[in-house]
C-alpha cells in the first residue's frame, strides 16, 4: 500500500525577478507517499527485514506496532529494519505502521501484515522409578513412576497433561493415571511379573509424544497376608467391628476364623466370618481385649495377625437414670429408633444400656440395689430379711423402713408412717410439743430428732445417717412407674407409708427453697408422682435417711 500527500511548489519567470512588482508566477503541487513493502509471512523465532520506501526522498521515517504478538524494540526510525519474529504458540498476525515526513509537508503512514507461523517442536516423554530406594521391590512396597524429567524443547513451552496406560501386567489399585506421577503398591505374586507401561506426554501447544517403560515385580515368598485391622479405642457397650477383609492372598477365595486371646470374654457375631462384631463389655477400669484372625487360602496356605482393642469405661455419670425404657410418640409406644421423635430418655444415658450393665445387684433397668443386714453385711438379692439397701451407683445406703406395728403415735422408731416437721439447721422455729403427736419420740417430731434417735443405735452399721439431698432423694425415683400410686422399687424399699394417711407421698430433703422471701420452706419429693415442691417446714413430711458408705 503506498499514502501520498499534496504540496505546492513555487517557480520563478526568468524575465522577471521573484521579487519584482509585477509579472506571472508559476505554483506546482507535488506529490508525498510512502510505502511500508510487501506482506510477509515468516515462522516463529526467525529474522526478517522490512524496508519502507517514501517521496520526495527527502524525508524521515518512524516505525510502530499496530498489533499482534509483541516485538522487542518499538517504536523504531528508520526505513530499513531487521527483526526477530516472536515465540508463538499458534498462528498469529502481526501489523507494523511507517510514518514517513517530509520538509513541509504532513505525514502519511502505511501499514505491513506480518504472518507468524507457530513451529512447535513435539516433546519428550520420559519414565523414571523415584521408589522404593531400594531396589527391587517387595511386597507392600510403594513403587512410583515419575514423568517430571519429561520436557518441551520450546522455549516457553510446558507439558500440560499426562496418561499413563498399563499395556501389560496384574490388575493394580491406583487411584490416577492423569498426573505427573503413579504408584501403586507391589502386590502379593506367586511368580515374578512384568508390567509395561506406556507414557504420553501433551504440550501446552497441543504436541503429544509417548514411550514405553518394562518393569519387573518379584514373587512373594509368603502367599498368604493376614490382616485384623488397625488396633481400637471405644467405650462400655459400643459395637466393635472386628474386619479382616483387607486381607491378601493369591488364590481367589479365602476364609478368616477369629479368636480372642486376653481380656474380658466377648460374644463374637460370627467368628467364622472375616468381618465379624461384638459389644464391648461393662468395665469400672480401662481395659485391653485381644483377638487374632486366621486366614486359610484356598490352597490350605495360612497366616494369622492380631489387634488390641483398649475398652474404657462410660461417662455415664454417678447417678441414676429416670427408669423409663420405652419410646412413645404423641399417642402410642414406638421403637426407639424413629427419626420422628429422636433422643428420647429411652435411648439416652445409663438406661439404654440396661441389658448390657454388670450389675453388683439387681433392679429394673440400670437400677442397682445390694440388699444389707443390720450390720450392713450383704444378703441375697431374694432375702427378705434386710435392713438396708446399698445403691451400687451412687455408692449411698438407704434406710429400709420396719413395718407398721400400731397406730400413731405407739409406733416404732423407723416405721414408714411416722412423718415429721423440718428443724434443720438456722430454723425460725422450734416445737418441742409436737411429741409422740405424728411419730413416737418423746422429745420432738422434728426431723433432727429422729435423726439423733438413728444414730445412737449405730444403724446398719453407721452413726452418719443424714436427710438426703434432693438430687439424692429424686434418684430413687422411677419414672418407669408412671400411672403407678408407688414411683419406687418396693422390692427394695417395701412398708411404705399409706398414702391416705397424709393424702401424699412427701418426703423431705435436706435442702431449703431459696424462694427470695424467706428461708421457710424446704424441698420435699413425692414418692407418688415424682414430682418436687417448696414446702413449709412447719408441715409434716415423711423421711428416708441416707448416709455415705
Amino acid at each position: 500500500m503506498k499514502a501520498f500527500a499534496l504540496i505546492p511548489l513555487i517557480s520563478c519567470g526568468l524575465l522577471s525577478a521573484c521579487g519584482g512588482g509585477g509579472g506571472d508566477s508559476d505554483n506546482t503541487v507535488v506529490e508525498t507517499s510512502v510505502n511500508a513493502g510487501t506482506d510477509l509471512q515468516i515462522i516463529e523465532k526467525t529474522e526478517f527485514t522490512i524496508t519502507a520506501q517514501g517521496s520526495p526522498a527527502d524525508g524521515t521515517f518512524s516505525w510502530q506496532q499496530v498489533s499482534g504478538p509483541s516485538l522487542e524494540g518499538f517504536p523504531l526510525d528508520g526505513a530499513e529494519q531487521t527483526l526477530t519474529a516472536p515465540d508463538v504458540k499458534t498462528d498469529s498476525e502481526i501489523i507494523l505502521r511507517v510514518s514517513y515526513q517530509s520538509t513541509g509537508s504532513s505525514a502519511v503512514s502505511d501499514d505491513i501484515s506480518i504472518s507468524v507461523s507457530s513451529n512447535n517442536q513435539l516433546p519428550l516423554a520420559v519414565v523414571t522409578q523415584t521408589s522404593p530406594e531400594t531396589l527391587p521391590s517387595v511386597y507392600k512396597d510403594t513403587v512410583t513412576l515419575s514423568a517430571l524429567e519429561s520436557s518441551d524443547p520450546d522455549d516457553n513451552g510446558q507439558i500440560d497433561s499426562y496418561l499413563w496406560q498399563l499395556l501389560s501386567g496384574p490388575d493394580l489399585d491406583i487411584a490416577s493415571f492423569n498426573e505427573s506421577t503413579l504408584s501403586f503398591s507391589h502386590p502379593l505374586l506367586e511368580s515374578n511379573v512384568n508390567l509395561s507401561w506406556q507414557l504420553t506426554v501433551t504440550d501446552d501447544e497441543g504436541g503429544e509424544a509417548s514411550t514405553q517403560y518394562s518393569m519387573t515385580l518379584n514373587k512373594t515368598n509368603e502367599l498368604v497376608d493376614a490382616n485384623a485391622g488397625a488396633d481400637q479405642n471405644v467405650e462400655e457397650f459400643e459395637e466393635v467391628t472386628l474386619d479382616a477383609t483387607n486381607s491378601e492372598t493369591v488364590t481367589d477365595t479365602y476364609q478368616c476364623k477369629w479368636q480372642q486371646l486376653t481380656g474380658n470374654s466377648e460374644t463374637l457375631s460370627n467368628s467364622d466370618q472375616c468381618t465379624t462384631t461384638f459389644f464391648a463389655s461393662d468395665v469400672d477400669t480401662e481395659s485391653t481385649l485381644s483377638f487374632e484372625v486366621t486366614v486359610t487360602d484356598s490352597k490350605g496356605r495360612t497366616d494369622t495377625d492380631s489387634l488390641f482393642v483398649d475398652v474404657s469405661p462410660k461417662a455415664l455419670g454417678l447417678i441414676n437414670d429416670s427408669g423409663v425404657g420405652e419410646c412413645y410418640n404423641n399417642t402410642q409406644r414406638i421403637n426407639c429408633e424413629s427419626d420422628d421423635f429422636p433422643a428420647q430418655d429411652a435411648e439416652l444415658g445409663r438406661d439404654s444400656y440396661a441389658n448390657r450393665l454388670d450389675k453388683v445387684g439387681k433392679g429394673n433397668l440400670a437400677f442397682d440395689y445390694t440388699k444389707l443386714n443390720q450390720f450392713a453385711d450383704e444378703v441375697g438379692d431374694d432375702s427378705s430379711d434386710f435392713t438396708c439397701i446399698r445403691d451400687n451407683v451412687t455408692g449411698l445406703v438407704w434406710e429400709v423402713k420396719s413395718e407398721s406395728s400400731g397406730v400413731l403415735p405407739n409406733t416404732s422408731l423407723r416405721e414408714g408412717q411416722n412423718h415429721y416437721f423440718w428443724d434443720l439447721g438456722d430454723t425460725t422455729f422450734t416445737d418441742t410439743s409436737t411429741a409422740n403427736s405424728t411419730c413416737p419420740d418423746d422429745t420432738s417430731c422434728g426431723v433432727q430428732s429422729y435423726i439423733n434417735e438413728v444414730n445412737n443405735l449405730d444403724f446398719c452399721g453407721g452413726t452418719n445417717w443424714r436427710l438426703p439431698t434432693y438430687t439424692e432423694l429424686l434418684g430413687l425415683i422411677d419414672y418407669g412407674k408412671q400411672g403407678q400410686s408407688i414411683l419406687i422399687d418396693e422390692v427394695f424399699f417395701p412398708n411404705m407409708p399409706s398414702e391416705s394417711a397424709l393424702s401424699h407421698l412427701r418426703y423431705w430433703t435436706s435442702q431449703t427453697a431459696a424462694d427470695g422471701t424467706s428461708l421457710s420452706q424446704a424441698y420435699i419429693i413425692d414418692m407418688s408422682d415424682g414430682n418436687d415442691l417448696a414446702y413449709p417446714k412447719e408441715n409434716t413430711a415423711y423421711v428416708r435417711l441416707v448416709r455415705s458408705r
